[in-house]
């Protein structure tokens, strides 16, 4: 299902929009933390649970062949899991913390849902660049991932390929703790395509909705 945003989620992202907009130096942007203007609305009850029994004990080995399959393919096959939300619960804390240069959601329920409404699986990729590696003293999973889509805006923004860094730090259950990602562009870049129409797109999307062919 999709979610329209907030007043709120819209004024946030439009500041930010607008400091990139500007052409803010390097310097002042990165003074800046974009999460401050990006947070979402809550996503969900505090105490909300997603999928079934966790699945403790796994190796690290094993752990990442479950993340390079949903990263790349989903759990289920419906996308990666950062443009379908397809993604295995069992493998994760429900206390999980996930942080990108625009927002931190605490909660695995919360970041589960904050997915669902961000990409269109339809038009959107998701690929494994690179990994995943293990680095067993550090209880650490890393990879690349190249992404591109249609965001589930009215306006229907293109999100431009591009490559992300991922590290999910593993607590001593085997499950994934924290999901940290660093992007190849701006967080200021990122809500500037975000703000950018894709007036193909939405004449489409318009068409589709009014059955018209």
């Amino acid at each position: 299902p999709t979610r329209t945003l907030t007043r709120r989620e819209l004024a946030r992202l439009s500041l930010a929009s607008a400091l990139g907009a500007l052409g803010a130096p390097s310097a002042t942007r990165a003074a800046v933390d974009a999460r401050k203007y990006t947070a979402l609305a809550p996503l969900g009850a505090a105490n909300a649970r997603i999928g079934g029994e966790k699945q403790t004990g796994l190796s690290l080995v094993q752990l990442a062949a479950i993340l390079a399959r949903d990263v790349s393919e989903g759990a289920h096959g419906r996308g990666g899991y950062f443009v379908s939300g397809d993604l295995t619960p069992e493998v994760f804390s429900d206390d999980a913390l996930f942080v990108d240069p625009t927002n931190s959601v605490s909660l695995l329920a919360r970041y589960s849902t904050a997915l669902s409404i961000l990409f269109d699986p339809l038009l959107s990729t998701a690929s494994l660049v690179a990994g995943p590696t293990v680095d067993e003293s550090a209880r650490t999973i890393s990879a690349r991932v190249r992404l591109s889509g249609t965001l589930k805006l009215p306006w229907r923004p293109y999100i431009a390929p591009y490559e992300t860094d991922i590290v999910w730090t593993v607590g001593s259950s085997g499950l994934v703790v924290a999901q940290e990602q660093v992007w190849s562009i701006s967080a200021f870049d990122a809500l500037h395509q975000t703000f950018t129409p894709d007036l193909a797109a939405m004449t489409r999307f318009s068409g589709q909705a009014l059955g018209t062919p």
